[in-house]
């Protein structure tokens, strides 16, 4: 066995040693490899974003935002087209046609509708198509249109027009979504019925 003199002095040392350096490490050297480990990280991010935003044939981030952007361009332009047919089909339609919007006013209208008109006129606009309706009946076919227009639903009435003649009306929404409609197309059409 050893003999260590004055091993009280020894033990004091040696704790003190630990003490400090088990304190040197928890105040300075883990906060210094935390430091270190995020400056790491901090490059490598960096560097990423670096690579990603310059042009290396077709796979940059810049490069998929010119492309999506074109895309999202040739989808407003087709949309356009098809938006454009669809009028000019439903223009020179031989059914008289009108359209409301979500509030139940006309916003357009094709010829034939016009010419089921008491006065003939292009120039129509918010309730404008409730005077092909007869004055008795008006009230009770606007109050079903609203109806529909509310409950997103079909709108079917009978009803007579100016001249006493029977007239069907049929409107279908423009549905957004399953509570929501951008408005009706309605189609209005003379009938056997009396």
């Amino acid at each position: 066995m050893i003999d260590i003199p004055h091993p009280e002095l020894v033990a004091t040392a040696c704790s003190l040693f630990f003490g400090f350096t088990g304190w040197l490490w928890v105040k300075v050297g883990k906060p210094l490899v935390k430091l270190l480990k995020s400056q790491d990280y901090f490059k490598e991010s960096v560097e990423e974003i670096r690579k990603e935003l310059q042009t290396n044939g077709g796979s940059s981030l810049k490069d998929a935002i010119i492309d999506m952007k074109d895309t999202v361009n040739r989808i407003d332009e087709r949309q356009k087209v098809i938006e454009q047919r669809t009028k000019a089909a439903l223009h020179y339609s031989n059914e008289a046609l009108f359209e409301t919007d979500d509030n139940g006013r006309m916003i357009w209208n094709n010829a034939n509708f016009c010419e089921m008109l008491p006065e003939k006129s292009v120039n129509l606009e918010g309730y404008d198509w409730l005077t092909i309706i007869h004055e008795d009946e008006r009230e009770e076919v606007l109050q079903e249109f609203i109806s529909c227009l509310d409950m997103n639903r079909r709108f079917l009435k009978t009803a007579k027009d100016t001249k006493n003649n029977t007239i069907r009306l049929l409107g279908y929404p423009y549905r957004i979504d399953d509570e929501h409609h951008g408005g009706f197309l309605v189609s209005v059409s003379k009938t056997n019925e009396v």
